[in-house]
């Protein structure tokens, strides 16, 4: 498990990821809530999309990309809460 730690805190691709959320999204605050509208419409696509065919499997898809959609919108909002207002404000 040591090792597990140690790969991690070594990590270069995961310090260059941190590093790019850090410089990107404080000027972009409202870009994963965006993101979560944009997944509950495709949501609400795939579920018509599964009244007119009657497949399980597009309604799972559905389900699962509403859940998501709701995460990624919690997520966005706690996050721009975090991040208080922008410098350009």
């Amino acid at each position: 498990m040591r090792s597990l730690y140690r790969s991690l805190d070594e990590a270069g691709w995961l310090m260059r990821l941190l590093k790019w959320f850090r410089d990107f999204l404080p000027a972009r605050r409202g870009l994963l809530t965006l993101g979560a509208i944009g997944v509950a419409i495709l949501s609400l696509c795939v579920h018509i999309l599964w009244l007119a065919t009657g497949n399980v499997v597009v309604a799972l898809c559905g389900v699962v990309l509403l859940h998501g959609a709701l995460i990624l919108g919690f997520g966005g909002l706690l996050l721009a809460e975090a991040l208080g207002r922008g410098y350009r404000e």
